[in-house]
């Protein structure tokens, strides 16, 4: 990748970024989260940690530097929005690292350099505005250097690992073994994982449910190891086992099957590999401690966020979904492979991983062709009642249809209702109904009189919404 044609970009664009952005910890293990921290940020995380040893795993796949205490990393010119993914070893990105900085350097005028952040928060790309602005370059280094010195200083012995998650995805599968291998010989209870990535959110929350899964694994097998050497009764071992590892928080979202992560290739997979069914408990447990509120203190559950964000793409417009669909595709696939990392963990952990997880997912090829054409088999379309919009058509049928147009209002949002009664209240439910009542009404107007409100939408370039559409029928 020719850096000399990125724009270089702020990883915190809203205001003064905190210094360890988004830090938490996973109940119950030495696990933590983060997002990219501010040069001082380090030394206040070490202040937050134990003694006992650390690994940091950076969970960026795009190179990382500091100019003035802040990070900031390379964007595609025509891409400012989506983190960038270089292709290589971990080594290949710390070279590129190396070669940032000189960039960086390269560009200095005056004392200053010209660097790019988002004009605001927007949760979907397309929403973003990128803008430029001046700072002054002091203090440039690479990520490398800090953490190399937070080594010698604050976190001293700290081991540094990257782990180059694809953004949103659970690939390549590779970096599932990356982890193993710098966790699987260590003590489950104390040496201290910390997962940081851009904002703290998706990769991050996925390093940490790999590392709770992990050490919930080797906690079983010592529990059950115990037992064997007659030091505690079995009836103890199971209840912890049982109440730390397996049984679900309680939550009003468990009524709900997609919540649940019941989503067509997921009841494929639990149904053609049984063995799975164990491999997902563990891990829907492991995401909800490592989830939002209230089970969990961390930022993304890496289950739920799968229809909430469908709940966001059945509320958007057109152009916007194309966004949101894709996320989720790659949310279902990276839930599928944490719930095949478990299985594997469960199968492979108590003789020490002699088999790596890329190798038992080759065993099980079945696998990566089921989550590969299953993963947008999802109801992208809502199914609405027919026969109920018949009906509303032929009670407006007749040349008095402006007439009963008011009449008619209500149904129709009993029907936007109905169909959309399984989502939570809130601003998504009220736009989706509006959408729908909206989209119906158009649907069940007389073909003529549709044709005109569509035509006069275009030419005065009104957005399409029900109070729109109603306003120019009776007016």
């Amino acid at each position: 990748m020719d850096l000399s044609t990125c724009t270089i970009k702020l990883d915190h664009s809203l205001g003064t970024p905190e210094p360890c952005l988004n830090w938490r910890q996973v109940p119950g293990f030495p696990v933590f989260g983060t997002g990219q921290p501010t040069e001082a940020g380090f030394v206040q995380i070490a202040e937050k940690l134990s003694k006992d040893k650390i690994v940091w795993f950076n969970l960026r796949q795009e190179p990382v530097a500091y100019i003035g205490g802040l990070p900031v990393a390379p964007r595609l010119a025509d891409q400012p929005h989506v983190n960038i993914e270089v292709p290589g070893s971990s080594a290949d990105v710390d070279a590129m690292e190396v070669k940032l900085v000189k960039e960086i350097s390269s560009r200095e005028k005056d004392g200053n350099v010209e660097v790019h952040k988002d004009a605001g928060f927007a949760e979907n790309p397309m929403d973003r505005e990128d803008i430029t602005q001046s700072v002054k370059l002091d203090g440039l280094k690479g990520l490398n250097e800090i953490l190399k010195s937070c080594g010698e200083t604050a976190m001293p012995g700290i081991t540094v690992v990257r782990v180059p998650f694809n953004e949103q995805r659970a690939v390549p599968v590779e970096c599932f073994d990356i982890i193993i291998k710098a966790l699987s010989s260590e003590n489950a209870a104390t040496t201290q994982c910390v997962f940081s990535s851009q904002l703290g959110s998706g990769r991050s929350s996925l390093g940490m449910a790999i590392a709770s899964i992990l050490k919930a694994v080797q906690m079983i097998t010592k529990l059950n190891k115990m037992v064997e050497a007659g030091m505690a009764q079995k009836s103890w071992a199971d209840n912890i086992i049982k109440t730390k590892f397996e049984d679900p928080l309680p939550s009003e979202d468990n009524k709900d099957a997609f919540m649940r992560g019941e989503f067509e290739v997921i009841k494929q997979l639990l149904e053609k590999f049984p063995e799975t069914k164990a491999g997902k408990v563990l891990a829907d447990k492991m995401i909800d401690i490592c989830g939002t509120p209230p089970e969990g203190t961390g930022m993304q559950n890496l289950r739920k966020i799968i229809i909430q964000m469908k709940y966001k793409y059945d509320a958007s417009t057109e152009d916007k979904q194309i966004v949101w669909k894709t996320m989720i595709i790659n949310y279902i696939e990276r839930y599928f492979y944490l719930i095949c990392f478990a299985t594997y963990v469960k199968e492979h952990e108590a003789e020490g991983f002699k088999k790596t997880f890329v190798q038992w997912l080759d065993e099980h090829s079945d696998l990566k062709t089921m989550i590969a054409e299953g993963k947008d088999k999802l109801e992208w379309t809502r199914k609405v009642d027919q026969t109920r919009v018949d009906e509303l058509r032929n009670k407006l049928a007749g040349p008095d249809y402006k007439e009963k147009l008011g009449l008619l209002v209500s149904d129709l949002y009993k029907l936007a209702f109905q169909t959309y009664h399984d989502i939570p209240r809130g601003p998504i439910k009220d736009n989706l109904m509006r959408k729908l009542a909206c989209k119906t009404l158009m649907e069940i107007l007389p073909s003529e009189e549709s044709s005109r409100i569509q035509q006069e939408l275009v030419e005065k370039k009104l957005s399409i919404d029900f109070d729109t559409v109603v306003g120019l029928v009776v007016g």
